[in-house]
């Protein structure tokens, strides 16, 4: 009983946590663990925004200042998701985010004389990543796709596709 009661404060607190670092968020939002949340930019999201973590499985965002995080309604992300936008990052409706993907739309650093490069992601209504996807910057996954388990998208994919590989490529329509 007191570890059923440790659990629902603990969703509270991370609910709260998370809840005071979006601009604007909807009803439904619930947060089961640990998430970390730096750079102090825009996050938005929808209704019923599930983000289920645990105390060794952290879910990391980083919003940079003057960057926009958006998330649609009924976006779930699992277990040690990292989200890292400099600039723009659109996730839809109804996606689920499997465990340990990244969503990052820079390069961190450049080479040489060149500065670092970023551009933005969006990420369709209906899309499911599997895990441990990996999704680079200026990529588009159209509506309705399922990445395979362990890809890395490189390149925009198509409405209703799967797409699995490193790079990811279509493997089929859908």
């Amino acid at each position: 009983m007191l570890s059923k009661l440790i659990s629902q404060v603990e969703k509270l607190y991370w609910t709260y946590y998370v809840k005071k670092h979006c601009t604007r968020y909807g009803k439904g939002l619930t947060v089961t663990g640990p998430v970390r949340i730096t750079g102090g930019g825009e996050i938005t999201c929808g209704d019923d925004l599930l983000i289920r973590a645990a105390h060794y499985d952290p879910v990391k965002m980083h919003v940079a200042p003057n960057a926009k995080l958006s998330m649609g309604s009924k976006v779930f992300m699992n277990n040690r998701v990292n989200i890292s936008c400099s600039e723009k990052i659109e996730i839809g409706t109804h996606v689920d985010i499997a465990d340990e993907c990244l969503i990052i739309d820079n390069d961190f650093h450049g080479m040489g004389d060149n500065l670092h490069k970023k551009a933005p992601i969006i990420i369709k209504d209906d899309v499911w990543l599997a895990t441990r996807v990996i999704v680079l910057k200026g990529v588009t996954i159209g509506k309705g796709s399922v990445i395979g388990a362990g890809s890395v998208v490189t390149k925009s994919i198509p409405p209703n596709s799967f797409a699995a590989g490193v790079p990811a490529k279509v493997i089929r329509p859908i």
